[in-house]
């Protein structure tokens, strides 16, 4: 069984799916008291205009967020002058970039999902989380040149700034679970998760009993479908 989702609500204007189980109007997840931003880091930071180009190419690739350019999102060089032979060494190397990725505190806002190798090159892959709550497709990599004796030279980030974020929901999970059968069935003792999706919202994922609808997200805010994952047999 294949998932893909089929319907999610953005900041953009989009239609949502009221279930009748609205607790507050103000759809927001932002926090009212919101502190300011560290100012330093708890390990030395490098900056993209240290890193030199990979052997063959006379430059080094930079892209940055469309948004906020102070937030990296690709970069191809010689990230570093130290082979990564596993993810702790991928993880520390990822957090003396955190100022050019934008990330408060690598260590407590990425865990370790995996590693893929392809060919000579193997992906070290960290989720994002929030207060220990998942970022659904929110991750920051590293790609290092196993031919070249694991030098990183691949960082890529699809993270998140959710700084003042508010992860305390207003929706408990079990009126989550009756806004999702106010519309589908679900299975006895479902138990929801709380995860942030893009929105950023705030939302619990919960699965449901349908032919064609597989889960379906409850805003944490206000209690309505804000998503639904469509299942696909094949």
């Amino acid at each position: 069984m294949r998932k893909r989702i089929i319907a999610v609500a953005a900041i953009t204007a989009v239609t949502v799916m009221n279930c009748g189980c609205s607790v507050k109007k103000n759809g927001s997840s932002k926090r009212k008291d919101i502190p300011e931003k560290p100012a330093e880091w708890v390990v030395e930071q490098r900056k993209v205009e240290d890193i030199t180009p990979l052997e063959g190419e006379s430059q080094v690739y930079v892209k940055r967020d469309a948004e906020n350019e102070s937030m990296l999102r690709l970069v191809q060089g010689i990230l570093a002058d130290r082979i990564i032979n596993n993810e702790y060494e991928a993880l520390d190397l990822i957090a003396e970039y955190s100022q050019e990725l934008g990330i408060i505190d690598a260590y407590s806002e990425l865990k370790y999902k995996d590693t893929i190798t392809y060919g000579d090159k193997k992906n070290y892959r960290f989720a994002q989380y929030c207060d220990d709550i998942k970022v659904k497709d929110s991750f920051v990599e590293i790609t290092v040149d196993m031919y070249e004796g694991n030098k990183p030279e691949i960082l890529n980030s699809t993270y998140i700034d959710l700084w003042g974020f508010d992860t305390k929901p207003a929706v408990s999970s079990s009126a989550a679970v009756k806004c999702a059968n106010d519309k589908y069935k679900t299975e006895k003792n479902t138990v929801p998760e709380l995860m942030v999706i893009s929105g950023p919202q705030l939302v619990w994922r919960v699965p449901v009993k349908n032919d064609k609808i597989a889960e379906v997200c409850i805003s944490a805010v206000n209690g309505d479908i804000v998503a639904e994952t469509e299942s696909v047999t094949q």
